[in-house]
């Protein structure tokens, strides 16, 4: 139980730490901005054509936007650049517990931060959503043109789409918007993971390019229509719903890489030069 305590210590003083430096905080506004620019244009078109929408439509329509994906994360590393996170009380905090209980604070907080990451995200849609929505398990007429639209001619004259009548066939509103928080959540654990995983073999910047790199590899191979070896279409839930609980088989994957990250973080932290890190911070 001490030891349990002791990793949520850490992990309150690293979050009490970083919740007023700037970069986290500029995360954040990047994160919802971006996100921001395709929620004005699905809500633009829906206004368009006069019809109202599903509050909890919006994050589903916008996630699930192969562009959005992509830029979203860019928000995401912002915040968690500074992984592993190593400041100048690290070495006091080290004395008073061990390497892998610091280690586990350190993926501790970086859950935390994904979750407040998607929970912001979903907050401002649905605000924003509630303008001019409505509750309920129904999809709205704007959402089921978009995913009617084979030839895509609401995509290109209001540059969103929503090619996904599985999910509409499958499941309510509520259910694929709690599916698609899940997916972006974990997507995000295991971006932060591997990011956190390459720092503490190089330096950061090695790190920032190598997890970047892999979500452009991702959306380009999405783009070549394969999207079953891209890693960051898996955390679009309209690739995994089959009715047939498929999805569940992309959330067991995801939760299978972040747990060997970590295990791989935790058999790295043994090896990792505090001083000479705390020395460059």
């Amino acid at each position: 139980m001490a030891r349990i305590k002791q990793v949520f210590y850490m992990t309150k003083t690293t979050f009490l730490e970083e919740q007023h430096n700037k970069r986290v905080i500029m995360g954040f506004i990047l994160g919802i901005a971006l996100f921001g620019y395709w929620l004005n244009l699905f809500l633009q078109y829906a206004l368009d054509i006069g019809e109202p929408v599903n509050v909890l439509e919006a994050f589903v329509v916008v996630e699930h936007h192969h562009k959005s994906i992509l830029f979203l994360v860019v928000g995401w590393l912002l915040i968690i650049s500074d992984a592993p996170f190593i400041k100048k009380n690290t070495y006091l905090l080290l004395c008073r517990s061990s390497r892998k209980q610091w280690d586990a604070a350190m993926l501790q907080y970086i859950m935390i931060q994904a979750f407040l990451y998607v929970a912001g995200i979903v907050a401002v849609s649905v605000a924003v959503s509630t303008l001019l929505g409505f509750w309920g398990n129904m999809w709205s007429s704007p959402v089921y043109n978009l995913a009617m639209d084979t030839n895509n001619h609401l995509g290109v004259k209001y540059n969103i789409s929503f090619p996904w009548v599985n999910i509409i066939q499958t499941m309510t509103v509520p259910q694929a918007f709690m599916i698609t928080f899940v997916f972006l959540f974990l997507y995000l654990v295991l971006i932060g993971f591997l990011l956190y995983v390459c720092n503490l073999l190089l330096k950061e910047i090695y790190g920032i390019l190598i997890v970047f790199g892999i979500q452009i590899a991702g959306y380009l191979l999405q783009q070549e229509g394969a999207a079953y070896l891209s890693l960051m279409a898996k955390a679009i839930p309209g690739y995994a719903i089959d009715g047939n609980g498929g999805q569940w088989k992309v959330v067991v994957l995801f939760c299978a890489i972040i747990l060997i990250l970590a295990l791989i973080s935790s058999w790295l932290i043994g090896r990792v030069d505090f001083k000479d890190a705390m020395e460059e911070e």
